[in-house]
């Protein structure tokens, strides 16, 4: 079940839903303004893999102050 990232296209609100397969997309309401128009986001995220290179600051967010990619 993963969590994603929604911005509301109304208020500009970001935030983050817990999906079940279930789920319809469309019947995400953004929960300040309750509007149905948002956006999935691309966001950032860690795995626990190890090796060179990868896994390096599994403690902090290695994603821009803006989130998503960079």
């Amino acid at each position: 079940m993963p969590i994603y990232e929604y911005q509301c296209r109304k208020c500009g609100n970001i935030f983050e839903k817990l999906c079940f397969a279930s789920d319809d997309e469309k019947e995400i309401g953004c929960p300040t303004c309750d509007e149905k128009d948002v956006e999935r986001l691309l966001s950032c995220f860690s795995s626990g893999a190890s090796g060179p290179g990868i896994g390096e600051g599994l403690g902090s967010s290695n994603c821009s102050s803006g989130g998503g990619f960079s």
